[in-house]
């Protein structure tokens, strides 16, 4: 904060709220007061009260959201206490980083329903604080999310751990006659009922695609549909699996055959395996990230599938599960020590179907660490 000059920064986005507080918001309507030279202030919900003893903020002030003399409005009830906080500390003419030029944002725990700090927000702020000089902290905020504290490590790794739960199911079920969408059930209740209370995990849920058979060939786009299609024996069975526990998120994909795999289908698996592992073998500090992706794809060119590995070979996950690093050709990230990402090298061939495996790892000084170590077998 010193070295971009923020006297505050002032975050209302719940990935960043947690990250500056460890309180992971539930619908949204919270907010963090980040001074450089005095202790943080959590805003939050009366109604989440409960909740905040997560924080290692000690002073949390709450407001009410829900009410009958009036319509719910965050603003509104936050303004008060960020006017008091800020003229309470000499800092009504303070430099203060706002969240300004966020597009993709990670949803709260309420998932279906996101709560963004847009105009109404900003406009608050500047009313609230009129003399303040706002500047965007993104490309801060940014910078400093991108390495990951031990804590944060850990907590990555738990979340990886109960998206293996989710697999778990997935292999119990998956079976010639059961829908796609009975899968993604089967895999979204087990990691429910499982994760939460697991290592003291409070909050857990995952979020299952399955594509089956030939239409699995359309997994290469940047999103997967399920469906009522009955898997067939022979099948492949791709699985993409986002799951987040307290606010921290992993991003994995394996794929399954109902039944037996064919000779085909054992190769193309070991070409995807191996580009994966030389991927990986190859991330360390220092090492540009476009280079990861080229090493993988250069592998998979070379057995004769290039043109069948349809796009990047990964991005950063942790409080998002898109987030930078992008190991993508024209990436120009450097990879450094504490990031985390996903690396997930595929094979998708029209009217035969799509393979695909994805890990997330730890980039250390000299050598990368699986955080995901869910077996990788058909």
């Amino acid at each position: 904060m010193e070295q971009a000059s923020f006297d505050v920064l002032w975050c209302r986005l719940p990935e960043n709220v947690l990250y500056l507080s460890g309180y992971w918001p539930v619908i949204g309507a919270s907010a963090v007061f980040f001074p450089l030279d005095d202790d943080p202030v959590l805003l939050a919900p009366i109604d989440e009260i409960d909740y905040t003893n997560r924080s290692w903020v000690k002073d949390v002030r709450t407001y009410r959201f829900l009410q009958l003399g009036a319509v719910a409005d965050a603003n509104r009830g936050i303004s008060k206490i960020l006017r008091e906080i800020a003229y309470g500390r000499h800092l009504e003419d303070s430099v203060i980083g706002y969240e300004g030029s966020y597009e993709l944002v990670a949803a709260n725990h309420v998932g279906g329903e996101v709560r963004y700090p847009g105009t109404p927000s900003v406009d608050m702020l500047r009313e609230a604080v009129p003399k303040a000089t706002l500047r965007d902290a993104k490309p801060t905020l940014t910078k400093l999310r991108v390495t990951k504290t031990r804590l944060e490590i850990e907590m990555l790794k738990r979340t990886n751990e109960i998206a293996g739960f989710g697999y778990d199911a997935a292999r119990e079920v998956l079976e010639p006659g059961v829908r796609e969408t009975e899968v993604v059930g089967a895999v979204e209740s087990r990691i429910h009922t499982k994760g939460v209370g697991y290592k003291n995990t409070e909050r857990a849920r995952g979020f299952a695609f399955v594509m089956s058979g030939p239409p699995s060939a359309n997994s290469w786009r940047p999103f997967c549909i399920s469906t009522e299609r009955r898997i067939k024996k022979g099948d492949m069975v791709l699985v993409e699996l986002d799951t987040y526990a307290d606010g921290y998120w992993s991003d994995l994909t394996r794929t399954f055959v109902a039944g037996k795999p064919s000779q085909k289908e054992r190769e193309i698996w070991d070409i995807i395996l191996e580009a994966e592992q030389r991927a990986v073998d190859a991330i360390r500090e220092g090492v540009e990230a476009s280079e990861i992706d080229r090493i993988a794809r250069s592998h998979i060119e070379q057995k004769g599938y290039g043109k069948y590995f349809l796009h990047q070979l990964g991005h950063g996950v942790g409080l998002a599960f898109h987030e930078p690093p992008t190991l993508h050709p024209a990436s120009r990230d450097i990879l450094m020590s504490g990031m985390t990402h996903a690396v997930e090298p595929s094979i998708c061939i029209p009217n035969w179907g799509g393979m695909r495996v994805e890990d997330n790892i730890l980039v250390q000084q000299n050598k990368a660490v699986y955080l995901s170590n869910y077996e990788r077998n058909l």
